[in-house]
């Protein structure tokens, strides 16, 4: 990193060379080329594909939060699900399918067309960006894996969710911030920055975690103020009405949530602002109560191996081992982590503020990993990892015996580790149902880190430094010979490329087929919706639902509904239902519960404390519905 107090002239062009990483020089004006209209091309079908292949189950959705929201906005002008505030999730991405829904109707159709333009446009903005910052190859690779990739198609026809809409306003973010960065003309800095302060409000609007954009902002600009005073000025110029605007909409609506925010039980975490929720030892448990410091480092290993182990099963559609010692877990932590020092190493560019700051609050995110959360990232991560190849491509042709080195120590000890996990003998707290992983997959990673160790052997102790760098020495020749075998790796690399999305393809039309015919009686939520309007049907209007989905059950139903908390304490269960002048009791049987306890769990610990206060009124497949007693009248219906 340049010195704050290093001499620079008046020369803006200096300044910025001085500035930027030598990789991100292609940011230039780039001419089209057949590549780019090949690409459009495919990512344009897949959206056209995916615009049509979304569940057509009449009726039914996994996930009713966001739409019933967006037709709060539309028929009532009110922000708010099952008759309360919304003050967890912000209402830009409601309020878009609001604006959709007023024009072309409120349909299933309308709402998951929202989801394939955004996956569409988002995927053509992180191509521009890759493509301008890194080039042709590895923008066009990073984009058709990622449009034909199974798990997000999935995704994205399963669920009307916000992550690609804040893809599609974050990577419009980014390729804005550089052309602001590099404009010359009024015309054209005017135009590019009124995109950004648009998508930085949008972005923060539809997903809290946006504010990884005004925060990397905020430091990239701060940074190029102490690396190149001249030119962090200059920035600060230019990008501070697009921050003003973005923290000024940020600050909006936490003050609206904050005033608004209503809380049926007194649990930590959700549905408390996000900051709250940080705060929780486990986000599914609430009862544990707040995170000390001694539980962090335990969160911060599970995250990481867990959003390593989600990034290399979507590059590679194949299932991956979680445990943290696996090639392709430590792997690509490691060159990713070297990537990204790397552009950070000289000030910078947003994207890369942008993505520490957005890997930082899913670090301490204290729930399970979720794909949908890594997706928005994925293309800023495969700049990194090829970023980190290279570098250390480059360090071990510079520096030979210090790789050496570093191979013996990690190599060795990678192997150690994943022997442990394939004999099963493992005490990380990372995922320990997952401890003995995929027997194959553990094999190979001891072979490949043995390998690794002898490789390291032979750097560090065959040869000197100097006669590795000589013209006669095995380095220069090893080099000599990766160099004339370049083009048939380079062939190898787009026909495994190749391979991986025309699997993919192939994958994402069977799922496309699957949603036409969707059979609603295999979905998990289907015994749900059934005893939901079983209560339509049979329980008064006025009655109170208590259930652990009230956003489902309140739709299905059309009756008031209470969220039945993951509390074990009877007496807290019972005050609540008398405060809450509760009727009626769903309860679940689920083979993995979300929220812990289990709500059949805590509804057995309340049944035994009051056996005389509950009627059993229906039950259907792993469903009970239960009327609470009147003290007057006995059970209703």
């Amino acid at each position: 990193m340049l010195p704050a107090t290093q001499k620079v002239g008046p020369d803006y062009r200096r300044s910025l060379k001085l500035l930027r990483p030598v990789q991100n020089n292609r940011a230039e004006r780039l001419p089209r080329s057949v590549a780019d209209v090949a690409v459009y091309t495919f990512i344009f079908l897949v959206g056209v594909f995916q615009l049509t292949h979304y569940s057509h189950a009449a009726g039914f959705m996994n996930d009713v939060t966001y739409p019933d929201l967006a037709w709060s906005i539309l028929e009532h002008g009110s922000y708010q699900v099952r008759l309360l505030p919304e003050t967890t999730f912000p209402p830009g991405f409601p309020l878009i399918l609001a604006a959709v829904g007023s024009v072309f109707g409120f349909s299933l159709a309308a709402l998951y067309a929202v989801i394939a333009v955004s996956t569409t446009l988002g995927l053509i903005a992180a191509y521009e960006l890759l493509r301008r910052v890194e080039g042709r190859a590895l923008a066009a690779a990073t984009s058709l894996i990622l449009a034909s990739s199974p798990t997000s198609f999935s995704f994205n026809t399963a669920v009307v969710y916000p992550e690609m809409s804040f893809f599609l306003m974050s990577m419009l973010a980014l390729l804005a911030a550089l052309k602001i960065d590099r404009a010359e003309r009024v015309r054209s800095l005017i135009g590019w920055t009124l995109l950004l302060s648009v998508t930085l409000v949008l972005a923060v609007l539809i997903r809290s975690v946006g504010v990884a954009l005004l925060v990397g902002l905020a430091t990239w600009t701060a940074a190029s103020l102490l690396i190149v005073p001249e030119m962090g000025r200059r920035r600060v110029r230019r990008f501070v009405f697009p921050l003003a605007i973005g923290l000024a909409a940020q600050l909006c609506w936490s003050v609206w949530a904050h005033r608004r925010e209503t809380l049926e039980w007194q649990l930590p975490g959700y549905p408390q602002s996000y900051i709250s929720q940080l705060r929780v030892k486990n986000g599914h448990n609430p009862e544990l109560g707040l995170a000390h410091l001694a539980d962090i480092p335990d969160r911060i290993e599970r995250n990481l191996v867990m959003r390593a182990h989600g990034f290399s099963h979507l590059l590679a559609q194949r299932n991956v081992s979680k445990f943290w010692s696996s090639p392709a877990i430590i792997g690509p932590l490691m060159l990713i982590a070297i990537g990204l020092g790397s552009s950070l190493w000289t000030g910078g560019q947003l994207y890369d503020w942008y993505f520490l700051w957005y890997e930082f609050i899913f670090m301490l995110w204290p729930w399970e990993y979720r794909d949908r959360f890594l997706i928005p990232v994925v293309p800023l991560a495969c700049l990194y990892l090829w970023r980190g190849a290279k570098a250390l491509k480059d360090y071990s042709v510079r520096q030979p015996r210090a790789v050496g080195a570093g191979l013996v120590l990690l190599g060795s000890f990678l192997c150690l580790s994943s022997a442990k996990f394939a004999f099963g003998i493992n005490d990380s707290p990372v995922n320990p149902e997952h401890a003995r992983g995929d027997h194959l997959q553990t094999v190979a990673a001891i072979l490949f880190w043995g390998i690794s160790t002898l490789i390291g052997f032979w750097m560090l102790t065959s040869h000197s430094s100097k006669h590795l760098h000589d013209s006669t020495g095995p380095l220069a020749r090893f080099s000599l010979i990766v160099e004339s075998r370049a083009p048939l790796a380079v062939r190898l690399v787009i026909v495994v490329i190749a391979a991986m999305v025309v699997s993919g393809t192939m994958r994402v039309v069977a799922i496309g087929r699957y949603n036409l015919n969707h059979d609603v009686t295999e979905e998990p939520f289907y015994p749900l919706m059934k005893a939901a309007d079983w209560i339509r049907t049979h329980e008064p209007s006025d009655s109170v639902i208590m259930a652990r989905e009230p956003e489902f059950v309140f739709h299905f139903s059309q009756r008031r509904t209470v969220w039945f908390p993951p509390i074990s304490d009877p007496e807290v269960l019972m005050d609540g239902i008398r405060r809450h002048h509760v009727g009626v009791i769903l309860v679940v049987h689920q083979a993995k519960s979300y929220w812990l306890p289990a709500e059949d769990e805590c509804f057995q610990s309340l049944l035994q404390a009051h056996p005389s206060e509950f009627h059993l009124a229906h039950q259907d497949r792993d469903t009970w519905v239960y009327e609470v007693m009147s003290p007057l009248d006995g059970p209703k219906g």
